[in-house]
């Protein structure tokens, strides 16, 4: 007997009874969502797409029953494979996408976790209001990712990170249970702590972590302000270990957040835990004013160390965000027709270039620093230009170019590509220049280079080394460099991962950033929660080595097939499908043009990045010429409606 396949079919039937929503097992939604914005690939037993919280619940427990894993997924964006995973994918982006009554006054909303940021945020503009993390992504992430993430983006410097605005979450615990967390009383806690149902297991599990190694968990707890890799174990010690040289919000009035100074509160650890822990099935969120006007200085460079070495003088005048684009950045927008006129502000093709935003309520306030700082870098060794951007006009397609990096990269054409590995360490802004410095040496050491970009007023650079991962040389040498970036990460007190999370990523290299006691007590903290281990598995703690589950097997010929239209300029068709960058451009219900289907829909099926999923499948399946379209009607159905979709060619590749 098959007890796989009766385990599944169980499964099917329980959920197919009881949960209100969509139940997909087909062959055709499991390859969708076996892939997000990584280079992994792992293919789902089935899809959820929950109505109601009471779906969440029922799911969860039932799959925890049957030892079925579950991962919850936001708009599928995630770059280092945490949305991916064997069991039973949650979707929770279709239906539980409503935003509650906001509380002006109290400066509160409560969201259910499909809620889109972009769609917060309008709802939130006739108030004056905004949520303070700003990602690049803001027009198709949820708010259940970003929980699961501690996404930041490029504001962070005063508006801080995720878990800086997170004051109290539902959460669907392993076994199905739903539990509330938040600020709690010395009495409540210890209530908690009696209680003798998972959600008690996971408060003494929480308590006990600190009572045994909280001297180890914060000699190991960096002491920078973007840091997510592991648990937030440093949150249960308190607030005297959270070490932000950068204070979010205090530029913008906030108050310091209970849910993080609070030891108590277990919201902070999962916040960033990326579903593995719990599912996130809603949040009181805190909210922050949105500033009135906003004002860029774009300062250009012969080199990227000469950008760099301005950065503490960027700094001085209180930014809201310092991004940094290098050459290949530069470079490839210019190729972009849609970028051309934005280009202008871009003097020649310089090394490198700084945006570097104030923001305010007071317009002549923001000018005057625009033009301080622009007097300040004047005789800079290696300023080749700087361009004030205060006009709407101007500067929003000059900060839109910023946003438009990854899909910018991952459309670059050929079997080399900047590779997302180490794209995501943090280190101190003042040693950003040293650290940078001494990375590229790793990456020409290996024969390689890179594009580096980010947030440089946060020490957080994506730095991007470009490889082959067709090819099983250049994934030893990535592996090569993993090794040789994480001890340069311990070594300048950073964190392997500001904003990206672990995932399948970079999940193994946890023992090694963190110790064995500290990386013990993740293991102790994740049974606690989720003693079947049924929860995003080997995420946070007892990853897969980071080469594993790969989109392509390294070494595998490439599938082709017989075309009608000529992808000669992509180098063939697969990688043409390739081309595909898995950021999700396409699931953004305003503004553009993309995609129309979707935005009817709702549907995953029918993105860009769907239907180009379904195609490489059925390539890879069809075993290459002579196969390919045997049996596979619903592929060319999305092909042609694919093909039919002139946006693409500008939104995605």
């Amino acid at each position: 007997m098959d007890f796989a396949a009766v385990r599944r079919d169980s499964l099917v039937r329980y959920l197919r009874r009881h949960v209100a929503g969509e139940v997909r097992f087909d062959e055709t939604s499991r390859r969708l969502y076996a892939t997000d914005a990584s280079h992994y690939q792992v293919q789902p037993l089935g899809v959820v797409v929950p109505k109601t919280v009471d779906d969440l619940a029922v799911t969860v427990q039932i799959a925890s029953e049957l030892g079925v894993p579950i991962t919850a997924r936001g708009a599928g964006t995630s770059l280092s494979g945490q949305s991916i995973g064997p069991g039973v994918v949650l979707d929770c982006s279709k239906y539980l996408n409503r935003v509650g009554e906001v509380d002006v006054t109290g400066r509160r909303v409560t969201v259910q976790p499909g809620v889109v940021l972009d769609q917060l945020n309008r709802e939130l503009a006739p108030f004056g209001l905004m949520f303070g993390p700003d990602v690049a992504t803001a027009s198709r992430a949820t708010l259940g990712g970003m929980i699961g993430n501690n996404s930041a983006g490029s504001r962070s410097i005063v508006n801080g990170q995720t878990v800086d605005h997170v004051r109290g979450l539902t959460a669907v615990l392993s076994d199905g249970t739903v539990s509330m967390f938040g600020a709690l009383s010395a009495s409540e806690y210890e209530r908690k702590l009696e209680l003798r149902t998972r959600e008690g297991d996971a408060y003494r599990a929480a308590a006990a972590v600190v009572r045994d190694h909280a001297p180890e968990i914060v000699a190991r707890t960096p002491t920078i302000q973007r840091k997510v890799s592991g648990y937030n174990l440093a949150s249960l010690v308190g607030s005297r270990v959270e070490g932000r040289r950068t204070s979010p919000g205090q530029r913008n009035g906030l108050a310091p957040r209970p849910s993080t100074l609070d030891p108590t509160s277990l919201v902070p650890l999962l916040v960033g835990s990326e579903g593995t822990l719990t599912v996130t099935a809603g949040a009181e969120l805190n909210l922050i004013p949105k500033p009135r006007h906003r004002g860029l200085l774009v300062p250009q460079f012969a080199t990227l160390a000469a950008a760099l070495d301005t950065l503490a003088a960027c700094l001085e005048l209180g930014p809201s965000a310092v991004e940094l684009m290098d050459r290949m950045l530069i470079e490839l927008a210019s190729q972009q027709r849609g970028l051309k006129d934005t280009m202008a502000a871009v003097r020649g093709r310089p090394e490198a270039l700084f945006m570097v935003e104030f923001s305010g309520d007071d317009p002549a306030d923001v000018s005057y620093r625009v033009h301080e700082l622009e007097r300040r870098l004047r005789g800079v060794p290696g300023l080749t230009a700087a361009v004030p951007a205060i006009e709407p006009a101007v500067r929003d397609p000059l900060w839109n170019l910023r946003s438009a990096a990854l899909p910018l990269l991952f459309g670059t054409v050929g079997d080399r590509k900047p590779v997302t590995f180490v794209e995501d360490c943090a280190v101190a802004p003042e040693r950003l220049p040293e650290f940078t410095a001494r990375f590229r040496d790793i990456l020409h050491r290996h024969g390689t280079d890179g594009c580096f970009y980010g947030h440089a007023s946060v020490g957080c650079l994506h730095i991007r080394p470009v490889l082959n991962l067709h090819d099983p040389a250049d994934v030893r040498t990535m592996r090569a460099i993993m090794a040789e970036v994480v001890q340069l990460t311990l070594a300048f007190g950073g964190s392997l991962s500001g904003e990206h999370g672990d995932g399948m990523v970079r999940s193994e290299w946890n023992r090694v950033m963190f110790g064995p006691v500290v990386y013990e007590a993740f293991r102790r903290v994740k049974r606690g929660f989720d003693p079947g281990n049924v929860l995003n598995p080997g995420k946070v703690v007892d990853g897969p080595a980071m080469e594993e589950n790969f989109r392509h097997p390294p070494g595998r010929p490439l599938p082709t097939a017989p075309t009608v239209f000529d992808y000669e300029a992509q180098g063939g068709f697969f990688r043409s499908v390739e081309l595909c960058n898995g950021v999700g451009v396409c699931r953004k219900t305003q503004g553009g043009a993309m995609c129309p289907s979707y935005r009817v829909t709702r549907d995953e099926r029918d993105t860009t990045r769907g239907r180009a999923n379904a195609v490489r499948h059925a390539l890879e399946a069809s075993g290459g010429v002579g196969e390919w379209g045997k049996g596979k009607g619903l592929y060319t159905v999305h092909l042609f409606h694919q093909n039919l979709c002139s946006e693409k060619h500008e939104f995605c590749n």
